[in-house]
């Protein structure tokens, strides 16, 4: 299995981010993965991937403002069309970095008395993204995040990520596996694997509770997780969305200990 480098994570000692591309390629990285691409022009991106020939596995659709608290934009009402004008600018951004997959931000759920507009406006903007999406060759991931982690976030659980899946039925559709999350959500990440892994199309990796590299201390076995995996054959990209525990590099071991390769 291949390791992409999450940049919005890793390499931050760089500096920016078309400084971490630099940094990931010069560290033996092939392929990479960026959450929040969006303050960097894309042309300025495709130049610099291009030229270190390095393949962008995924990126996120933007969030909305994240200084005043968005994390997507999917499941508020009153965000419609400033959600499906996001989906345009995700796809400019997939096309020019030739990425094939979109992992679409929920957003925070708004108050109770909205859940069920809520509820119906999801449902209908990721159909959209997802149609979208598919047009042009792109997998449209959904990844529930753990309440602990971020409370209030509109998407939560495994149960409701694959019941939108079933409800929209979009053969693109597909779940983001982040195991920090999914162990938090889940605890059984034997049964989360194996009950998933029809609907799986990305996985990400960080140990809990610390996110810190996947070898560090803490409550993940990694060793098992990556042999399910195997046994599945899951035959994807892991994504390193973790915080190095000293500096990026000096924590890489792990990806040799598991028998991955960059």
């Amino acid at each position: 299995m291949r390791v992409a480098a999450n940049l919005n994570m890793l390499f931050q000692e760089a500096g920016g981010l078309l400084q971490r591309y630099e940094a990931a390629a010069a560290a033996g990285f092939k392929y990479v993965e960026v959450s929040l691409p969006y303050g960097e022009d894309a042309e300025k991106l495709k130049e610099v991937k291009e030229r270190l020939n390095l393949e962008q596995v995924l990126i996120n659709s933007p969030p909305g403002n994240w200084d005043e608290g968005e994390r997507g934009l999917a499941c508020l009402p009153e965000k419609r069309d400033e959600f499906r004008k996001s989906i345009d600018v995700a796809i400019r951004y997939a096309k020019a970095l030739n990425c094939s997959r979109v992992h679409v931000m929920a957003g925070m759920a708004p108050d109770d008395y909205l859940r069920v507009q809520s509820e119906k406006v999801f449902v209908e903007n990721i159909a959209y993204a997802a149609e979208r999406l598919a047009a042009e060759g792109i997998t449209c991931l959904l990844e529930p995040i753990n309440p602990k982690t971020m409370p209030g976030y509109f998407l939560f659980s495994y149960d409701q990520a694959l019941g939108y899946l079933q409800q929209i039925k979009q053969p693109n559709l597909k779940i983001q596996l982040d195991i920090f999350h999914a162990y938090q959500i889940c605890g059984s990440l034997t049964k989360a694997v194996k009950d998933l892994f029809p609907e799986i199309g990305h996985v990400q990796v960080a140990q809990v509770p610390e996110r810190h590299e996947p070898d560090s201390a803490g409550e993940v076995d990694y060793k098992d997780v990556f042999k399910w995996l195997l046994e599945e054959g899951y035959d994807g990209y892991i994504g390193a969305e973790y915080i190095p525990e000293k500096s990026t590099t000096a924590g890489l071991g792990w990806i040799d200990k598991f028998g991955l390769c960059m």
